[in-house]
């Protein structure tokens, strides 16, 4: 698809290619991973692009044992990413302002990042305590071990500020996974899908 400048929500002066999905993309009217409804006022998505400023959490809960998704940097910018407990307080700033959320932040990582560098989230359920592994360009960056009173479900979530536009790739199934996933991971389920 093209967008058009003056109507696109992402972008005010340039043109921007965003992927179409038209029909059913898995073949069985299952519904897609992507951006959820929980997000901050100032954020804006479109298709599996998100912009602005603020968090976005994704529709569906890691509930697999070994999850992994990756995010393309398209436009500079400060960003976090990472898992958290659904809340809808604190949407409009970033995922190190909210409570019970596991992230990285882009200017911790000691990368520099580039326009078409890829963030990789790898979750990890099998263990006693969940980890988060981050890979930068497929390479392993950084490892979170969750906190033990982690109660519940948690989601995939992004905040992105200062210009940060990422293009987000969650399953892997409309579009291969550019570096992953790793050994004994696949993109996010929705959850019948794993029944």
């Amino acid at each position: 698809c093209r967008a058009a400048r003056p109507s696109s929500p992402l972008c005010d002066y340039r043109e921007v290619y965003f992927p179409c999905i038209f029909g059913d993309a898995k073949g069985s009217g299952a519904p897609l991973v992507s951006f959820s409804e929980i997000k901050g006022s100032r954020v804006k998505i479109s298709n599996f692009y998100v912009a602005g400023s603020g968090t976005a959490l994704v529709n569906v809960p890691l509930i697999q044992n070994r999850a992994y998704w990756e995010f393309k940097v398209v436009e500079l910018g400060h960003f976090c990413a990472g898992v958290c407990e659904p809340s809808k307080k604190n949407l409009d700033g970033q995922l190190s302002d909210r409570k019970k959320t596991w992230a990285i932040s882009s200017k911790s990582l000691k990368c520099e990042f580039k326009k078409g560098d890829f963030i990789g989230m790898g979750y990890d359920l099998s263990d006693i305590r969940p980890v988060l592994r981050v890979y930068y360009n497929g390479k392993l960056v950084k490892t979170i071990k969750c906190s033990k009173d982690m109660q519940g479900d948690v989601y995939p979530c992004v905040s992105v500020e200062e210009g940060c536009m990422l293009e987000a790739n969650f399953e892997g199934s409309l579009q291969p996974f550019q570096y992953g996933p790793p050994q004994n991971y696949s993109g996010i389920m929705f959850t019948r899908d794993i029944l």
